[in-house]
């Protein structure tokens, strides 16, 4: 009989993140139902984008409690500032959609850092200099301005700031705790390429949480991580301006099946997939929606969604192909110089119902994330395992 092995596959969502959760903690209360076996919850290849390598990361470190502390407790009780700050948008309201902050001196500090001036300025001028002078200090006021504006708004790269989620990480990662493989995918705006990098391919353990970062990384909302350094081919590769995994490959299942085909050991895989998204787009009023909000709906829930579709279908139907051809006594083969043989996965796919309003990815408040959890533990128990 060959040995089994389970591997573990999830994909971004932004604060989606606790349906993951719900359904990793049915998994684990019941891992010996699911496997067979007496040992806790273990799984030898983990892969993960955006949030998703988030929650793997902690997974494969066998920190289930304190990714739970970390969703259930600290973010649940006080809000979205555990993860991120922001000038711009709202991070301790109750309200389940994207609010806008406009703070005009936080907008002067951010693109105007060296013009100083209050409100009254303009007044008290007039009272000083003829029309005139005041023009001429106008003039040299607004050239000053958009020399400024040029400059800055090259370094205004983000709305909020992670720093809150970097220090967790920094404390809580600690890559020599990984029994297994654990991969994390992210994009480097410069070379515009997806990489997959293994917990130990990275240079060190502090680059190691900057590919997390990366990952979870959502454009615009978070600033890119100017540079992962990891080690493929021999080679140290400095990856620049990395970002969330998810804009190129919202579920990293072809990451596991190629680390799967990669294993030298005569192996039976079994594969769980946990996505955040139904596969299906929630309909909505978008008329009532901010510019943020239509971005992550445009982006996060219209877009990447239909790239989760075409993976997950395009998988399911190789499986169906193989599984129809070993009933005539025929194999696959990849069309490549080494005629590979494609094999066949037992997998299981856990996501969101279509039904269900799981909500904005860049929202979580105390009410989203029990709902989000819940339906995770709710939909990992309905599930048939192997």
């Amino acid at each position: 009989m060959k040995k089994i092995k389970y591997a573990l596959v999830q994909g971004g969502g932004g604060f989606k993140g606790t349906f993951q959760l719900g359904a990793l903690n049915y998994i684990n209360d019941n891992w010996k139902q699911i496997t067979g076996l007496d040992t806790p919850m273990h799984f030898d290849l983990i892969t993960g984008v955006s949030v998703g390598a988030l929650n793997g990361i902690m997974v494969a470190m066998n920190k289930l409690p304190e990714l739970n502390n970390l969703w259930l407790n600290q973010v649940a009780n006080n809000g979205v500032s555990e993860i991120y700050t922001s000038e711009f948008l709202e991070t301790d309201e109750k309200a389940e959609k994207i609010k806008v902050k406009f703070d005009v001196k936080a907008l002067f500090k951010q693109l105007l850092p060296s013009v100083e001036f209050k409100l009254d300025f303009f007044e008290k001028m007039g009272l000083i200099f003829s029309k005139k002078k005041r023009n001429g200090i106008l003039d040299g006021l607004f050239n000053s301005i958009e020399s400024q504006l040029k400059l800055s708004m090259k370094k205004f790269d983000a709305l909020a700031d992670n720093t809150p989620l970097r220090r967790k990480m920094e404390k809580l990662i600690d890559r020599s705790l990984i029994n297994g493989i654990f991969k994390c995918g992210f994009v480097s705006l410069n070379s515009g390429k997806y990489h997959s990098v293994a917990h130990d391919e990275f240079v060190s353990n502090e680059h190691l949480v900057k590919g997390i970062i990366a990952s979870t990384s959502i454009p615009a909302v978070w600033k890119p991580v100017k540079t992962v350094k990891f080690v493929k081919n021999e080679k140290i590769v400095k990856s620049k301006y990395n970002v969330d995994g998810g804009i190129m490959n919202m579920s990293p299942l072809g990451d596991a099946i190629k680390m799967i085909n990669q294993d030298p050991e005569d192996c039976e895989w079994k594969i769980i997939v946990i996505n955040c998204h139904s596969g299906k787009p929630s309909v909505i009023d978008a008329s009532q929606m901010s510019i943020f909000g239509l971005a992550a709906r445009s982006i996060y829930e219209l877009t990447l969604n239909e790239i989760f579709n075409n993976d997950i279908d395009h998988f399911l139907e190789v499986n169906y192909l193989i599984e129809q051809a070993r009933a005539w006594d025929y194999e696959i083969a990849l069309n490549n110089r080494l005629k590979q043989v494609i094999k066949k996965f037992d997998a299981v796919i856990i996501n969101p119902q279509p039904t269900f309003g799981i909500g904005n990815p860049l929202v979580s408040t105390k009410r989203l994330i029990k709902s989000r959890f819940d339906h995770g533990y709710e939909m990992a128990s309905i599930k048939k395992y192997f």
